[in-house]
């Protein structure tokens, strides 16, 4: 490797997945010859910051062959992908004029930014301030990473879970680690991530002689699983209620329920600890006792019908974990991305309860690791004049039938009910139009009727598929091409703050966000309020390099030279809810009882008011209620498979999965258990058809026993590629080909992994329309 006359340049992977890894780019006159990652030293308080496989293929994404690189508008139909290159004065002119002409004709509730990761790295679009300062829009509130489980901890817990669950730090004390769907080292890859965390915990666990096991529930076996004595219990996505409701019963039979606990902090374990509203027998134990109003017993024998997982298995688990010294309780973001998700958090969280491994050392609450507070870059939207918001999941119900969404049938806040539909999408670093999103047939008949979204302006690095729908798209600097100042990601295990250098090469017609946003505020006459938020971005950050969190003798802002940064380690945090436990007066919980509510009287009361589709529940207990598209569902004759997704090493959600070399290294494929390879004659390797009502997707098999049968599963964030003038048949794999847009009850959060497919051999006719669109078959 030739070394001579190289610079480096010192930056940031800028993608959504929690962490800001070092890139160490490689400069050659002027070009990028290769990426590297930290090569600093290494240590548990300051791990290096290395970068997985995605960051260190940057170099490749930054110019790859989707790279928008000049303004454009649309020629062809929308989805079409056909555009024309125009000026930026022409751009920016014709946005303004559009936003314009959607205010005075319906009102800025009628603009929405839709949910998006790709400013993840550096704060709010510069797009929306301006937005903001010109009136305001239509709001979202949650995600789509995590909607189900904020709205399950708010009800136990009365906060959203992001930041109150206890660190992987408290696994010193444990001895037990149980995972609910949790997989760290796919989904927090980088090195001063928790997948490498958790790695350095165990080997220290095994330095002191200590035992740290790990038992994973989740349809497929992950890489947690590393020990001889650590245990994969398979269940069916979506069953995780069931499981708990079965565990809890033999806890109960055993006498390894920590009673103490559930009657001196909790509300609706027991019957005398119900609020008076209650009516009797609806505690939690009366439910699984069969003593409830639907009269089951909740036998391990009962949730083995249901999960999947066989009874005796259920049993061992319950006796192990009530015997466990320490068990620190876990879930990841994936079981609650179901239909009934914001039930299947509430009962893992329970597992925690019940066995009185809460607020102590070496626990956890059940909700994931948590988030960092990390300060963007870029600075924030300023104050929306428009209070309307609705879940970020529904956009397309905005779109299709605006006013129609109310506060009780839809989870609108702000008002009883939306005034406009969506007439404008400024869609800046996402992919959720259609890629990330659901039902991608479904969704590209809403936007390719053009009485109903009136205009679309997206904003992007790439050309992905939601790009592929903008009337107008504006070429925006990646995050590495531009001198920046980024903080620590916020799941990282320390403090930082980097000054990234630009890099050197043709940027053709990009333009930084942050310029293109200040051309549209000059046309819309917003200009001078919007320059001041870069004075309020730079105060942000001088406030917070001088902070506590990084110690003397720490550089100013003006002191921190471009490729040079500052690391500091993260404060040790104690276990979740621990001065709660200690003194549950003193220190009461922010629910309406103060006290962790099992059994909620604001749920009990939103289930007689809430208008809900025919077939869906809300519940005031954490019980298992049956999925649409559960392995008990209708479907399940015509469609017997449960189809899930995971992150996987291919891609960070859709970033890099269009990269040829990236692929070469990670090939997605669909996890195919080998009794389901025998019954739909499924060889390794093989291109298949993954199919249900919705739509059919084209995926390669990969014959395992990782994953249960009954299962496939395929790693989300592939690119979407149909003719959608045509068969609709998606080459690119695209998981949401096939999934829902019907949301959960609760949250109206989206239910991806709750889905139910078939899979068959391509046709004659499907190979040779894959072979004219370059696919080898």
């Amino acid at each position: 490797m030739d070394r001579s006359n190289l610079q480096t340049t010192l930056q940031s992977c800028g993608v959504n997945c929690g962490s800001r890894c070092q890139l160490r780019f490689q400069i050659r006159d002027d070009q990028i010859q290769w990426v590297e990652t930290d090569n600093s030293h290494n240590s548990d308080e300051l791990p290096q910051m290395r970068a997985c496989a995605c960051g260190r293929a940057t170099a490749h994404w930054l110019s790859c062959k989707e790279r928008l690189n000049t303004p454009l508008k649309r020629t062809g139909p929308r989805g079409s992908g056909q555009f024309a290159p125009i000026s930026w004065d022409e751009a920016l002119d014709e946005m303004a004029t559009q936003l314009q002409r959607i205010v005075s004709t319906y009102g800025n509730e009628a603009i929405f930014f839709p949910f998006g990761t790709g400013l993840e790295n550096a704060g709010k679009s510069p797009l929306e301030r301006v937005v903001n300062l010109y009136g305001g829009h239509l709001d979202y509130y949650s995600d789509y990473s995590s909607c189900q489980l904020q709205s399950a901890t708010m009800a136990l817990y009365g906060d959203d879970g992001y930041s109150s669950g206890s660190s992987f730090d408290q696994l010193a004390h444990s001895d037990l680690l149980v995972m609910f769907g949790s997989t760290p080292l796919e989904t927090r890859q980088g090195g001063a991530s928790l997948g490498f965390q958790l790695t350095r915990l165990r080997e220290q666990a095994k330095r002191e002689g200590r035992s740290l096991s790990v038992i994973s529930i989740d349809p497929r076996h992950t890489d947690a699983l590393t020990e001889a004595d650590d245990e994969w219990i398979p269940i069916r996505p979506g069953t995780d209620a069931a499981f708990v409701a079965g565990t809890v019963h033999e806890l109960i039979a055993a006498g390894l329920v920590d009673e103490q606990f559930l009657a001196h902090y909790c509300i609706g374990f027991d019957e005398d600890t119900l609020p008076a509203s209650a009516p009797a027998h609806s505690s939690y134990r009366s439910y699984v006792m069969g003593e409830g109003p639907d009269a089951t017993v909740k036998t391990p024998e009962w949730a083995a019908r249901i999960t999947g997982c066989p009874a005796h298995r259920i049993r061992a688990f319950a006796h192990r974990l009530g015997r466990a010294q320490r068990a620190f309780i876990t879930q990841g973001w994936g079981p609650q991305r179901s239909e009934y998700g914001e039930q299947t958090a509430r009962a893992i969280c329970l597992l925690a309860l019940a066995t009185g491994n809460f607020g102590l050392p070496g626990t956890n609450s059940g909700t994931r690791e948590p988030i960092f507070a990390s300060t963007p870059a870029l600075p924030d939207a300023g104050e929306n004049p428009v209070t309307t918001a609705i879940p970020p999941f529904l956009w397309t119900e905005a779109v299709a039938r605006g006013p129609e969404l109310t506060a009780h049938s839809h989870g609108v806040r702000g008002k009883e009910r939306l005034d406009v539909p969506i007439k404008m999408i400024i869609n800046h670093g996402g992919n959720c139009i259609t890629n990330q999103h659901a039902d991608i047939n479904a969704v590209h008949d809403i936007l390719a009727d053009e009485s109903l979204c009136e205009y679309i302006v997206g904003c992007d690095i790439v050309l992905n598929d939601s790009a592929r729908y903008a009337d107008l798209l504006l070429p925006d600097l990646a995050l590495a091409e531009q001198e920046n100042l980024v903080m620590g990601g916020n799941i990282d295990q320390l403090s930082l703050l980097r000054h990234g250098g630009a890099l050197p090469g043709d940027l053709h017609e990009r333009r930084s966000s942050w310029n293109i946003a200040r051309g549209l505020a000059e046309r819309l006459g917003v200009l001078d309020a919007f320059e001041g938020a870069s004075r309020e971005s730079r105060e942000r950050l001088s406030e917070r390099l001088g902070s506590a969190e990084f110690p003397e003798p720490a550089p100013s802002l003006d002191e921190l030279p471009a490729n040079h940064e500052c690391r500091a380690p993260r404060p040790t945090l104690g276990p979740a809810y621990e001065a709660f436990r200690a003194d549950p007066q003193a220190h009461p919980l922010p629910t309406p009882s103060g006290k962790v509510e099992i059994y909620s009287e604001q749920l009990a009361r939103l289930a007689d008011e809430a208008i809900l589709p025919a077939g869906q529940a809300i519940s005031p207990l954490p019980c298992y209620i049956p999925a649409l598209e559960g392995p008990e569902g209708p479907g399940a004759a015509d469609f017997p498979l449960q189809f899930i997704t995971y992150h996987g090493h291919q891609s960070v959600h859709s970033n890099f999965a269009q990269l040829d070399i990236v692929q070469s290294v990670l090939p997605s494929r669909l996890l195919v258990n080998p009794v389901d390879a025998a019954r739909f004659g499924v060889e390794d390797g093989q291109p298949l058809v993954v199919e249900n009502r919705r739509g059919a997707l084209v995926a390669r098999a990969r014959i395992t026993p990782r994953i249960m049968p009954g299962v496939v599963a395929l790693p989300n964030g592939a690119w979407h590629d149909a003719d959608m003038a045509g068969s609709r048949l998606d080459w690119g794999g695209c998981a949401n080909t096939l999934t829902s847009l019907s949301p959960s009850p609760l949250s109206k959060g989206n239910a991806h992994n709750s889905c139910q497919v078939r899979l068959r051999q391509l046709t004659d006719e499907e190979r040779r329309e894959g072979r004219e669109r370059g696919y080898e078959l």
